[in-house]
Parts: C-alpha cells; sequence; structure tokens
C-alpha cells in the first residue's frame, strides 16, 4: 500500500512536470490554494494576474456565471479567459463581464490588475461597495460599473485616475462626492451618475464633472443643460428696461429736433406714424384691457391694473421657477435621455421637431408682436406731452405692456425647452402660458359685467383725455415729405381743409353767440 502511494506521487510529479514542460506555467490550483508550493510567488510560472481573476471569480459568485468559458481553468493562461484580453506581456488590459450573472461583491484584488485599461461590470447583481484600491488602476480609460447593486461613497483614489475617459456609475445606491477628473469625456454619456432628482436619498450624488446625470427613475439629462433660468430672467428684465428707457430717451432728443435717420430707432418712429396707428396711445394700450387704466386718475382703476399686471408677473415667474434644471431638487424639467443597460450611450427621448418649433414661433408671433409694438408705440409718444401726468402715464403703460409681454415670452420659451418633450406638449404647454397675458381682457370683460356703470366712466374719461383726432399727427410730423406717399400727403391735406372748415364754422358760431349776447343785454338796460 505504502508502495502504491509512492508510485502515486511519483506519477503525478511525472505529469505536473511534463505540464511545466509544456505549458511553461503551473496548475492554478497550486498557485492559489497548496500552501508551501515552491512556484507560487514565481510571477512566470505562478501569474499574480491569474490569482487575482481567481479571487474575483470566488468573490464575485463565478459558479453562477451566465457564462465563464476557461475561467479558473487549472491548465490553460488567463488571457484565455471569456472577457479577458491582455497585451503582448501577458498583463490583463481588459476585463469585460457586462451581463454575465456577476453577484456577490467586486474583490479588491482587481487593483492587482495594474494594465487595466478597461473595466466593464455593468448590468450585474453585484453588492457591496467600489474596492477602496480603485485608485490604483492609474492606467484605467474605461469604467462601468452601472446597473448594479452597489452601495458605499465613492472611493477618493478616483482622483488618481487620471486617463479615465469613461465611468457609469449609474442605477446603483451610492452615496457622496464623486472626486473631480483631470480626464475629460469623449461625448456627452462619458461620465454619468446617479447625480439627479428624485433620488434614493435625500441628497444626490454629487458630480462636478459628470456630462450626464440620472435619478432614481433612470431619467437621465446633461449637465450642460444647467443654466440659471431666474438670474437670466433678471438680466433679461433690466435689459428690457434699459432698452424702453433708451428708447424713451430717443424720442425725447426728436421732440427737440434731433436728427433720427441714422438712429437705429428711426424705425420706431416709423412704428408710430404708420397709417393704421396714428399713435393714438388709447388704442396703442387696449380699449378692452384693464391696461387701459393707467391712463386715467381714478386710484380703483390703478390698483386693478397693478394687481392683474403683478398676477400675470408672479405666474410668469412661476413657470420660469419651475423651468430650472436643479439636480439637487425636484423641479418640472423633464429628462429627455435614457441610458440603456446594454449601451454605452445615451439615448435623447425628445420628439420634437423643427415642424414643432415653427408651430411655437408662429403662435408667440401672432399673439405678442401686436402687444409688443403697442408698447413701444406708447414709450417712443410719451414725450409728445412734455414734462406732465400724461406723459408718465403713457411712459409707465407702453413700460408695463411691453415688459409683462417680454416676460411672457421669455417665460414660454425656457419653460417649453424644459418640458415640452413632444410637438403636441409644446403647443399645449404654449397655449396654457398665452393664456395668461390675456388676464387683463378677461378681467375687463368681468367688469364691464359687474360693474358697467363704473367702467363706463373709467373709460369714458381716459377717451376724453387721450382720445386724440387725427390731424395731432402734424404736431410730430410738421415736414409732409417725412410720412411718405403723395396719397399720405393728399389725406393730411384734407384733414387740415377739414380742421380749417370746422375751425371757420366755430368762429361763426361764436359771432353768432356774441351777438345773441349783446341783444340781450340791450334789453337788460332797456327793461332797467
Amino acid at each position: 500500500m505504502h508502495r502504491h502511494l509512492n508510485f502515486t506521487r511519483i506519477f503525478f510529479f511525472y505529469q505536473l512536470f511534463l505540464f511545466l514542460c509544456r505549458n511553461n506555467i503551473a496548475p492554478l490550483s497550486l498557485c492559489s490554494s497548496v500552501p508551501g508550493f515552491d512556484l507560487s510567488n514565481d510571477p512566470i510560472w505562478c501569474p499574480p494576474e491569474r490569482n487575482a481573476l481567481k479571487k474575483i471569480y470566488d468573490e464575485a459568485g463565478g459558479q453562477d456565471w451566465i457564462r465563464d468559458d476557461g475561467w479558473v481553468d487549472e491548465f490553460n493562461n488567463h488571457c484565455t479567459w471569456h472577457g479577458i484580453e491582455c497585451n503582448e506581456e501577458n498583463n490583463v488590459i481588459k476585463l469585460a463581464l457586462e451581463n454575465s450573472g456577476l453577484s456577490g461583491r467586486i474583490s479588491n484584488s482587481v487593483a492587482s490588475l495594474t494594465s487595466l485599461e478597461t473595466l466593464h461590470l455593468r448590468d450585474n447583481n453585484l453588492k457591496g461597495s467600489i474596492p477602496y484600491d480603485i485608485g490604483k488602476l492609474l492606467n484605467l480609460s474605461s469604467l462601468q460599473l452601472s446597473h448594479n447593486s452597489l452601495i458605499g461613497t465613492i472611493p477618493p483614489g478616483f482622483l488618481n485616475l487620471s486617463k479615465l475617459e469613461m465611468m457609469h456609475l449609474h442605477g446603483n445606491r451610492l452615496r457622496g462626492t464623486v472626486p473631480i477628473l483631470t480626464s475629460k469625456g469623449i461625448n456627452e454619456s462619458s461620465f454619468i451618475a446617479d447625480c439627479g432628482s428624485p433620488s434614493d436619498f435625500d441628497t444626490p450624488v454629487d458630480c462636478p464633472n459628470c456630462t450626464m446625470c440620472c435619478n432614481r427613475l433612470q431619467q437621465c439629462d446633461t449637465q450642460e443643460e444647467i443654466y440659471q433660468v431666474e438670474t437670466l430672467a433678471i438680466k433679461v428684465m433690466f435689459g428690457v428696461l434699459g432698452f424702453l428707457l433708451l428708447v424713451a430717451m430717443t424720442s425725447l432728443l426728436r421732440k427737440r429736433k434731433m436728427t433720427l435717420d441714422s438712429s437705429p430707432f428711426h424705425f420706431i418712429f416709423g412704428l408710430c406714424t404708420r397709417k393704421e396707428s396714428p399713435c393714438d396711445v388709447y388704442d396703442a394700450i387696449g380699449k378692452d384691457s384693464v391696461y387701459c387704466f393707467f391712463l386715467s386718475s381714478n386710484f380703483t382703476a390703478w390698483v386693478l391694473a397693478i394687481g392683474v399686471l403683478l398676477a400675470q408677473g408672479v405666474c410668469f415667474v412661476f413657470f420660469i421657477q419651475a423651468a430650472s434644471l436643479d439636480f439637487g431638487a425636484e423641479k418640472d424639467w423633464v429628462y429627455q435621455f435614457v441610458c440603456p443597460r446594454d449601451n454605452d450611450d445615451c439615448n435623447d427621448t425628445s420628439d420634437v421637431n423643427g415642424r414643432g418649433w415653427i408651430y411655437f414661433v408662429i403662435l408667440l408671433t401672432v399673439h405678442l408682436t401686436r402687444d409688443m409694438g403697442n408698447g413701444l408705440k406708447l414709450v417712443w409718444a410719451a414725450s409728445r406731452y412734455g414734462p406732465s401726468r400724461k406723459s408718465f402715464q403713457v411712459l409707465f403703460g407702453g413700460i408695463f405692456l411691453f415688459s409683462i409681454t417680454a416676460l411672457a415670452l421669455y417665460s414660454s420659451v425656457v419653460y417649453n425647452i424644459a418640458v415640452s418633450r413632444s410637438n403636441i406638449e409644446l403647443i399645449f404647454n404654449t397655449v396654457i402660458l398665452l393664456f395668461v397675458t390675456d388676464l387683463d381682457e378677461k378681467l375687463y370683460e368681468t367688469l364691464h359685467v359687474v360693474s358697467p356703470r363704473w367702467l363706463d366712466n373709467v373709460t369714458r374719461e381716459v377717451e376724453a383725455a387721450f382720445k386724440e383726432p387725427a390731424c395731432n399727427v402734424l404736431e410730430d410730423n410738421p415736414n409732409p415729405d417725412d410720412l411718405g406717399t403723395e396719397t399720405r400727403r393728399g389725406e393730411i391735406d384734407s384733414l387740415i381743409n377739414a380742421c380749417r372748415r370746422e375751425l371757420e364754422a366755430l368762429k361763426r358760431e361764436r359771432a353768432i353767440k356774441m351777438e345773441e349776447i349783446s341783444r340781450l343785454k340791450e334789453g337788460i338796460r332797456s327793461i332797467r
């Protein structure tokens, strides 16, 4: 019996000798599990990376993998194992086991693969945390750990991954901050993490360098879309106010006979002198709108007009605030990308196309152009009344009308960019926003039903003060050649003749009245 055992050992060592001679590598079990094996520390006979891969296999539930061709085979070189790619020196440069049924955790032995350039373990059931020593993989350029069940914080060693060009960490339950990466991604799908809202935690992952953030619903969007719409809205409104004040100053200078032929605001003068709207401020501000109350001296009318203006402004501000993309807070912003499990790149899910934006522009143009043009006309016409209450009323009315229309335009644009992901949604949201701009007219109609007498008194006052005859256009146009065509000059001549005839008729009527008064005085004297 003893001789038989000796013979078995001799035969085993003989087979081992033949294997070593033929493959120049020791069996995996001898290198990894036999204590005291003389060649276990020899990198030629027992490659360290093969032992590291064996630990990765064991800790990731290798026996349950969907595909493990060649893995932990006693006599195969580890470079031939499924998902492994080596360089000429037999160093592992790629470990790709996507959707392979991995479970358990990622072994810290992965840090021993110092030549590793690609580590793809996405779409598995890996648990635990990301190995702390992953920062030792200085050659790593592509890391995909997405769609697993990883927990814990992001290791600080990520800061050392200077060659990283792709990092997918989304679809896990990670927390903390992704260190600022020194490399730049290839495209918008390069660096992805769960830094969007809603999140599984109170605070999403903080990832300053991420090109795209995803939420717990697996909806994603690019960080390039982040811009402070509230701050931009304030800048836009200040710009609008400055522009209107510049228009008013230009109009005032023209009133003082300054030449405007080369002025960039010369077109505004043309708007105010068109035949169909001869700078009639009452018509410009809107006869069927409570904005005409700005031309009234009635306190209640002013309160109503300012109230509607504030209501519209607050509504538009709500839409603007909801349109901001803040990955750390829940907003109305609709994420427009989906990052599938089986693809390196994220897909844009938005169906809005050029046709939808064309309809959007048409709706805004038809609905808002008149109010913006009338606002400019009022600001331009304010100087006609000199330093008076009328001038300020017209100026403020024009500023309010133009500004609220500009705010409606801005909010329509930013809100649709934020939430519209189809042409139908684009048109639907635009119509809702434009309805807010009609609140002034709707209130006017309500007052016409609720308090018609009061409304009639206010409108009569405004009409008496600002409903001017068309011939007053001549005050701003003493030279008929400035008005254009011969037809226009003929119309003006007719107006002049009509005014002269009216003046002559008034003079005759005055003479008749004076004669009657003289006769009455003589009759009174005779009675005395």
